[in-house]
């Protein structure tokens, strides 16, 4: 399988990445559903623009412009929110983040997020074969997540697994401008739409009856955001951590695991991680946070992979 990273594609090449019909709904619809005719017809009418050049009215004073419903994940009581973005406010979203000015500036912050102490496993990746980009990014956390936790119980006696509430109705708008302008230059431009994530800010907000907590789950640009967000939570970590080196953080999107040789330590990191996290809205969910002790199941299977 020969993959890429979506953060190393050029702008137009993520522009046709985003507007491909798996991307704008990436869950399961039987193959006859296909958005890509109506996502190619709202490109054409654009024509690069956002959708307020064209808009007769404000969509943020308007409810159900973007479209909701729920799937199950397990038969029974795991029902899962998604929500289709306005094709119109999807495809002038996508027009704004990918344009030729704007594209290298949020490759290069979020470039940038990856120099501290989370590793992040879950920067998207495109197939650049056959396989699906679903399959690509299933792979992707196999060998990010999977592989390196093998490796990171040899080294290390503790765990602890946690994830975040409700991630994306939750994600605090307004902390897009945070992590792709600062904290502090985006509080000065409050109001004055002028930054590239106000900008964003409002296109979300277009769609979800001008809401600032949550955005859309369900498609790939979706993801993209969720991502810029929480590498914006990567950095704040890193800024309360510092360089220390006694221990490791994965994060596949909402969902980290913290190794240290103490139960402690690990609890530690664990309060800075959720810090951080409750600063762009988002909270962990105690429920679901467990801890182990891994060194005699890392024996365990060293031992067997000699047998």
């Amino acid at each position: 399988m020969t993959t890429a990273k979506l953060l190393d594609l050029s702008a137009a090449e993520a522009k046709a990445h985003f507007l491909k019909g798996s991307s704008y709904f990436n869950g399961d619809f039987p193959n006859y559903i296909s958005f890509e005719p109506i996502l190619t017809g709202v490109s054409e009418v654009l024509g690069g623009q956002l959708y307020s050049a064209f808009k007769a009215s404000n969509p943020e004073a308007l409810s159900d412009v973007n479209y909701s419903f729920v799937a199950n994940k397990d038969g029974r009581f795991a029902w899962r929110p998604y929500e289709l973005m306005h094709p119109a406010i999807y495809v002038s979203l996508v027009n704004l983040i990918c344009s030729e000015e704007n594209w290298p500036h949020i490759t290069a912050r979020m470039s940038a997020f990856d120099q501290g102490v989370v590793t992040c496993c879950s920067s998207p990746v495109v197939s650049k074969d056959k396989q699906s980009d679903q399959a690509a990014q299933v792979r992707n956390w196999w060998q990010m997540v999977e592989q390196r936790s093998i490796a990171y119980s040899l080294e290390f006696s503790h765990v602890l697994h946690t994830d975040v509430v409700d991630c994306y109705g939750s994600l605090y708008t307004h902390s897009i401008a945070w992590a792709l302008h600062g904290l502090e230059d985006a509080k000065k431009s409050k109001g004055n739409g002028k930054l590239l994530g106000d900008k964003i800010d409002a296109h979300i907000r277009a769609g979800r009856y001008g809401q600032t907590n949550g955005i859309s789950q369900g498609s790939v640009l979706m993801d993209f955001v969720a991502e810029l967000v929480l590498g914006y939570v990567d950095e704040q970590i890193t800024s309360e951590l510092g360089s220390a080196n006694d221990f490791r953080i994965l994060r596949y999107r909402d969902d980290y695991r913290i190794f240290a040789n103490s139960d402690g330590r690990a609890e530690e990191i664990l309060k800075a991680v959720s810090d951080a996290l409750r600063a762009v809205g988002m909270r962990l969910g105690t429920a679901k946070t467990s801890s182990a002790q891994m060194l005699s199941r890392a024996l365990l299977r060293l031992t067997s992979s000699r047998v």
